[in-house]
């Protein structure tokens, strides 16, 4: 599920995905004195001193574009990027930042976008099944008409708490979310603590790698572990 927020150039998502059937949670009350808005990396660091046990887990997540196109994973350097098909599952450790880069939309021609991750938390699927169970990422045609308008958008990831579920069709495509839109002065990850667990904060805006500037605090990650789909 996604819970947002669209308002004077800024997007914000807060999405609540099929998993949430699939596993037990409880509300958290650990993000409430941070915001969606904080830079990227704070609330990873946050997690990170809150539920030390999660930190550097490797966290599958997949992401789901409009259609065909690309995702680029970089594994510890620009230098060392791997292209792959959408959908595009990679392993990411909780408490760290990604940037990745989606290209070869047919839906945008020429257009290239770099979203970045950040994990807070993990799954727990049955032993050996991780893989099973993607954190799913969905860049939308919304999203990517509302950066090339030069505006940006947040998406706040969680696991729904059962108790608290809407009644969805669960015979929905792989990587379907559902979203919810919020006011724009609503707390996304306070909202997200109220209706579940918060999994990670998606932040998609105009920024591109400056070719003249080194691009490795562009890129700034913890490596990547690619995974079969």
């Amino acid at each position: 599920m996604t819970l947002s927020t669209r308002a004077l150039g800024l997007f914000c998502g807060l999405l609540c995905a099929g998993m949430g059937s699939a596993l037990s949670v409880q509300a958290q009350d650990v993000h409430h004195p941070l915001d969606h808005r904080v830079p990227p990396g704070v609330a990873g660091r946050w997690s990170a001193l809150t539920r030390t046990s999660a930190f550097g887990a490797v966290q599958p997540v997949q992401f789901h574009l409009p259609g065909d196109g690309m995702v680029t994973f970089y594994l510890g350097s620009p230098q060392h990027g791997v292209p792959v098909n959408a959908p595009a599952q990679a392993g990411l450790s909780v408490g760290f930042t990604y940037r990745v880069r989606i290209s070869d939309l047919p839906e945008f021609p020429g257009v290239e976008i770099y979203p970045t991750v950040e994990l807070l938390d993990r799954l727990h699927p049955p032993a050996g099944l991780a893989q099973e169970f993607p954190i799913p990422i969905q860049i939308t045609e919304a999203d990517i008409q509302t950066v090339l308008q030069d505006q940006m958008v947040t998406k706040v990831i969680y696991v729904e708490q059962p108790d608290l579920a809407a009644p969805i069709d669960q015979d929905q495509p792989a990587g379907y979310s559902r979203i919810e839109t919020l006011p724009p002065a609503v707390n996304l990850l306070q909202a997200a603590d109220l209706r579940g667990r918060p999994m990670a904060i998606v932040r998609i805006g105009g920024r591109i790698p400056d070719p003249r500037a080194p691009g490795d605090e562009f890129y700034s990650q913890s490596p990547v572990q690619l995974l079969q789909k």
